[in-house]
């Protein structure tokens, strides 16, 4: 097994504001079609990324299968922090720039809302 960049289709991203003078949380949603057998696909912050927010699509991959036959795949998770209009993601096929949606505050019970319907 290897851990490592995973290749990515697509991205998106939604700040929600919780309330004034304290920071939100970003949730991102990637999407992409990785080598069989791969798996623990996660969403990780790039500690090294100068000038704004970028993430990393990491995940577990082998044994490496020949032709590599790809199976899709969807990770979702949060972080927070403050906001940045437009964060990258890092994934082993390419450097994506993702403009955030911003989501109002709101009461807790519309923010459980949203995430439950997106």
């Amino acid at each position: 097994m290897f851990y490592g960049a995973e290749p990515f289709d697509a991205a998106e991203a939604t700040y929600y504001w919780t309330g004034a003078h304290k920071p939100g949380f970003y949730r991102i949603t990637v999407r992409g079609h990785a080598r069989k057998f791969s798996s623990g696909f996660r969403i990780v912050l790039d500690p090294h990324w100068v000038g704004g927010l970028a993430f990393d699509v990491m995940g577990w991959t082998g044994p490496l299968a020949e032709p590599p036959a790809t199976t899709p795949y969807t990770v979702v998770d949060t972080f927070h922090g403050t906001f940045h209009p437009a964060i990258v993601i890092i994934g082993a096929n390419k450097h994506e720039i993702v403009q955030v949606e911003e989501f109002p505050f709101r009461a807790e019970e519309d923010v459980q809302k949203a995430l439950t319907d997106a």
